[in-house]
């Protein structure tokens, strides 16, 4: 289904660019591969820092604190969830804290694991846990302290202070996050 969408998305725009001038849709379409070839460039350098930054913190037992840090906050999300699958609430408390950096790409490993070692004690293999959707949740709407790549981007694209937004990104996060929680207690308590 995908595919298709994709295909008729690239025929329409072929369709469109007859009816502008082909030249100028041309130049527009290397100029933004070229802006895109940047972009990814410029993240993968940002991404490759922070991730070895995660790991020097996982070695040096950084980590552990996290994971004794977030530990009390992830009982009381999770209840019951150490004592069924502890190496869950570990990839948990990873993805969060590699999210509080900002490192959301470098937190994609970790909330996999999470998923894989939750679905180890789901009673319903085909259906979302409890655990399972209140982590989706808190992993979406994730208390980021360092917008690292969106700080990243602010400084390439020439921001005079692209670490401006450091404040209200915490102040967002902290409201969505809080917010997404509530509406998810609702919904768990209706369709229960």
């Amino acid at each position: 289904m995908v595919n298709i969408i994709w295909f008729l998305m690239i025929i329409f725009g072929i369709l469109v660019s007859f009816f502008y001038n082909p030249v100028d849709f041309t130049n527009i379409i290397a100029q933004s591969a070229e802006s895109s070839v940047k972009l990814c460039i410029s993240l993968l350098g940002i991404m490759a820092i922070w991730s070895g930054i995660m790991k020097l913190c996982e070695k040096s037992g950084l980590i552990e604190l996290f994971y004794a840090m977030l530990r009390l906050p992830m009982k009381i999300l999770f209840p019951n969830l150490e004592n069924k699958n502890k190496k869950a609430l570990y990839f948990i408390v990873m993805n969060i804290a590699s999210n509080m950096l900002g490192l959301s790409n470098a937190a994609t490993p970790f909330g996999i694991k999470a998923m894989e070692e939750m679905q180890k004690i789901n009673i319903k293999k085909d259906t979302a846990s409890d655990y399972m959707i209140k982590f989706i949740i808190i992993n979406s709407a994730c208390i980021q302290l360092i917008p690292a790549t969106v700080i990243s981007i602010r400084a390439n694209l020439g921001s005079s202070s692209p670490s401006s937004i450091i404040g209200p990104t915490i102040a967002v996060s902290i409201l969505t996050l809080f917010i997404a929680l509530f509406i998810e207690a609702i919904f768990r308590r209706w369709y229960k």
